[in-house]
């Protein structure tokens, strides 16, 4: 009966493991969009300042 219950409680390890790693992998993917993101933001806002800056002289 232990070696059953050792079986089970190494599949459920396994299992649990896995699901771990896909949830960091889907938190990794979400933080990578959001860096791209504020990227392309920063990227829009300093082309719109030196639009509205050439604008003013």
């Amino acid at each position: 009966m232990g070696r059953i219950m050792e079986g089970i409680g190494t599949v459920i390890i396994t299992i649990l493991k896995w699901i771990g790693k896909i949830i960091l992998g889907a938190l990794q993917l979400v933080l990578y969009a959001a860096k791209i993101i504020l990227l392309l933001f920063g990227l829009v806002a300093r082309l719109f300042l030196s639009i509205v800056k050439m604008g003013t002289f």
